[in-house]
């Protein structure tokens, strides 16, 4: 993914990606008049969906409401802490994979995380 299309998230488009998403929207409109015109109608069409995902990019996608437009230094901050989020998300999903895994379950206190009560190892098993 390039730094561009990072500039966007679910409720917020940066300055930049905004822009960007709009000139190519109008680019691709005026390819898909020239298209109709050469009467190539299967390059229209796919030129006509290509601008429409760009005009799409502009809206949220829950709402279809527009994004709100922020500066990209604020765009950059957003994008970071969306990022961390879902790594934080992704390795508590992983550790708790990992806990069930290996049957790790969590403890009332402290002292209950040895497998036997005291006295001669019974090889993890409860007397």
């Amino acid at each position: 993914m390039d730094a561009a299309a990072k500039m966007s998230g679910t409720d917020w488009i940066g300055e930049d990606r905004h822009a960007y998403c709009i000139r190519s929207a109008l680019r691709f409109d005026e390819v898909h008049k020239e298209d109709l015109e050469r009467g190539d109608t299967a390059a229209a069409e796919r030129h006509k969906n290509i601008g429409i995902l760009y005009l799409l990019e502009t809206q949220n996608p829950f709402t279809s409401q527009p994004k709100r437009i922020v500066p990209n230094e604020e765009a950059v901050r957003l994008r970071d802490a969306e990022d961390e989020a879902k790594r934080a998300a992704e390795d508590a999903e992983s550790l708790a994979k990992l806990k069930k895994k290996h049957g790790i379950t969590p403890r009332a206190n402290s002292s209950a995380a040895h497998p036997y009560s005291g006295g001669l190892p019974t090889l993890g098993k409860r007397r």
